[in-house]
């Protein structure tokens, strides 16, 4: 092997070396593409959490060898009071429509195949962790590029099993060739740093070293973790016992 070849392979070597070792932090804004449409609430709070939704979503994604933490920073919520009744002499009941961002926390760990996401339910003191290995009914590698902060990225078009309607395009680089990325999305050649649906719109707006170690938050032990089917049928039922409204009562 010749003096060249050398320094090449060496560089080579090197520079995969980095990013294997780094800690990354990735930032990142979600669009959401259309307006919702909420059942049994006032009009005025529609259009409140519809001008909310306008605001693009920031997300974090930090990594460090192996092990990544993805959350969210939640928008601000707000309340908007749907009109009281009088239950008796004493009492009026006072219908509280509120709206909050879901907190989102993801977590990889290397030596697993899926993900670990944290559940909070204050209102009917449910909070634990679910564990997911991302199923994907179709993976295929396109042909297209594009640039994101400077990065050239590949694309590739999946779905899931559960929804093999809604296809997803992912963007990744083999530039930062880590196997990272938002949500579920991080079992490609390269760092993920753009997601499109037809619902929403996730782009990487900013790559740096800025990630410590101490970012990427640990599991709780003190929480149970819900796997898979478990998973499934503990999601079930907590949706059907949370509300999407509150009623207060306040005593005259």
């Amino acid at each position: 092997m010749n003096l060249f070849n050398r320094i090449l392979l060496s560089t080579v070597i090197t520079f995969g070396s980095i990013y294997s070792a780094q800690h990354l932090k990735v930032e990142y804004e979600r669009t959401d593409l259309h307006d919702t449409k909420l059942s049994s609430v006032s009009q005025e709070f529609q259009d409140k959490v519809n001008a909310n939704r306008k605001i693009p979503q920031k997300f974090i994604l930090y990594y460090a060898d192996g092990n990544a933490f993805y959350k969210s920073i939640p928008r601000t919520s707000f309340s908007h009071n749907a009109g009281d009744t009088r239950k008796d002499g004493n009492t009026v009941l006072h219908k509280k429509e509120i709206y909050k961002d879901d907190e989102l926390k993801v977590y990889y760990h290397k030596k697993d195949k899926g993900i670990y996401g944290y559940y909070n339910f204050p209102n009917i003191k449910e909070e634990f962790y679910g564990y997911k290995e991302s199923k994907f009914s179709q993976i295929d590698y396109k042909e297209e590029t594009i640039q994101i902060d400077n990065y050239p990225c590949k694309l590739v078009e999946v779905s899931f099993e559960h929804m093999p309607a809604t296809i997803y395009k992912i963007w990744y680089t083999e530039d930062i060739p880590i196997v990272a990325g938002p949500n579920g999305f991080n079992v490609f050649p390269g760092l993920v740093l753009r997601v499109e649906c037809d619902t929403f719109v996730l782009t990487a707006v900013k790559i740096s070293n800025d990630g410590k170690l101490s970012d990427i938050e640990k599991i709780d032990p003190k929480l149970k973790i819900y796997k898979n089917e478990e998973l499934d049928a503990k999601m079930k039922d907590v949706m059907e016992r949370v509300g999407k409204t509150s009623t207060e009562e306040i005593k005259l």
